[in-house]
C-alpha cells in the first residue's frame, strides 16, 4: 500500500519527502531534490504549457537574478524590504582577502568584505517582464507565460515555504479591461486546472505580506478591492496557497512606462504557480510514487511526454 503522505504533520513533511529520496536537506526552506520529483515538475510544466496555449503567449525564461536598476525602479524595496536579497562580492586588494579568510576561518562577521554588484536575487519570475515592454504595448495587449527560481527572505519550517523556489507566470499587460478580465477568467481557470490534479480547492480573497504599520493598511485596501486571490489546497493537514491571482491595475505601466492602445499607463494581471508547493500537495495528497497516482492526473502531467514517470516501476509502498 502506497504511504500517504497526508498522515504526517504539516512539519514533518520535509522529512517524509527526504525519507522517501525525494528531496535531500541543506538547511530551513532550502532542499536538493531528485528525479522523481524533478519529474513532477516537468509535468506541471506541461500541464501549464497547454493550459495557457490557446492564448498564444510569449514564452519567457529567466535566471533567477535580475539587474539591480530593475529592482529598484520596481518599488519592491517599499512595501517588501524583508523578503529581498541583494548579491554581494569580494572587490578588494590583498590586503582585504586576508581580512575575509581571517574572518571566514574564525567564524566572524565578512560582510564588510564584500561590496553590493549590479544584480539582486529575483523576487518573482514576472519582475523581469515588464521592462521589455516599455513603449511598446500600444498595438494591443501582451500575454507572457515567464518562469524562473525566485528568492524570498523568509525561511521557515511550513511545507511548502522555501527561500528559493520556481514560479510560473501567465501575465497580461494591456488596457484595464484586458488586464481585469484576464485576472477574473484565470482566476476561475487556474483553480479548475488544480482541481483537476486531485486536490481539494478553495479560492481566498488575499493580500501581499507588506511591511510596517503602513503596510497593514495596504493589504487590507488589496484584501477589500479583491486584487489578489490566492488557491489553497492542504499539504497535509495544512492550508498552502499553491497559485495567486493577482491584479497590479497600472503599478508596473506607471513606474517601466508601459503604455496602452489609448496611450495611458498599461494595467496588468498575472497567475502565478509556484511548482514546489504544487508538488508537495500532489504528493501528500497521492503518495510518493507518481506511478499510483489517478490515471486522470498522470494523463494531465505526462500526456505527450516520450516517458511518463513511473510506468512499469511499482516504486517504494
Amino acid at each position: 500500500m502506497v504511504k500517504r503522505l497526508g498522515e504526517s504533520i504539516p512539519a514533518a513533511l520535509p522529512d517524509a519527502l527526504r525519507n522517501h529520496g525525494l528531496l535531500v536537506n541543506t538547511t530551513t526552506g532550502l532542499y536538493g531534490w531528485g528525479a522523481e520529483l524533478e519529474a513532477v515538475y516537468d509535468g506541471l510544466k506541461n500541464a501549464l504549457s497547454a493550459a495557457v496555449r490557446d492564448a498564444e503567449p510569449t514564452v519567457l525564461n529567466f535566471p533567477p537574478l535580475l539587474p539591480r536598476t530593475v529592482f529598484e525602479k520596481s518599488e519592491y524595496v517599499s512595501s517588501f524590504p524583508h523578503l529581498f536579497g541583494a548579491i554581494h562580492a569580494f572587490h578588494g586588494d590583498e590586503g582585504a582577502h586576508e581580512n575575509l579568510e581571517r574572518a571566514v576561518a574564525k567564524g566572524e562577521d565578512w560582510s564588510g568584505q564584500t561590496r553590493l554588484t549590479d544584480f539582486v536575487l529575483a523576487p518573482a519570475a514576472c519582475y523581469a517582464v515588464y521592462p521589455l515592454y516599455s513603449r511598446i504595448v500600444a498595438d494591443g495587449s501582451k500575454a507572457v507565460d515567464v518562469s524562473g527560481f525566485c528568492f524570498r527572505h523568509e525561511p521557515s519550517t511550513e511545507p511548502g515555504r522555501l527561500v528559493s523556489f520556481r514560479q510560473r507566470e501567465f501575465v497580461k499587460i494591456g488596457s484595464p479591461a484586458d488586464a481585469s478580465t484576464w485576472f477574473n477568467e484565470w482566476s476561475e481557470r487556474s483553480s479548475a486546472l488544480i482541481r483537476q490534479l486531485g486536490l481539494d480547492v478553495r479560492v481566498e480573497a488575499a493580500s501581499d505580506p507588506f511591511f510596517g504599520t503602513s503596510g497593514q493598511f495596504l493589504a487590507e485596501n488589496q484584501r477589500e478591492q479583491g486584487m489578489k486571490l490566492e488557491i489553497v489546497v492542504p499539504i497535509g493537514d495544512h492550508p498552502v496557497a499553491v497559485a495567486s491571482s493577482n491584479y497590479h491595475r497600472d503599478h508596473f505601466g506607471r513606474i517601466f512606462d508601459i503604455q496602452s492602445a489609448e496611450g495611458e499607463p498599461a494595467h496588468s494581471a498575472c497567475v502565478a504557480f509556484g511548482l514546489e508547493r504544487l508538488a508537495f500537495a500532489l504528493v501528500a495528497a497521492h503518495g510518493p510514487n507518481t506511478a499510483h497516482w489517478p490515471d486522470g492526473v498522470r494523463e494531465l502531467l505526462w500526456s505527450g511526454c516520450p516517458e511518463t514517470p513511473g510506468r512499469g516501476d511499482p516504486g517504494p509502498s
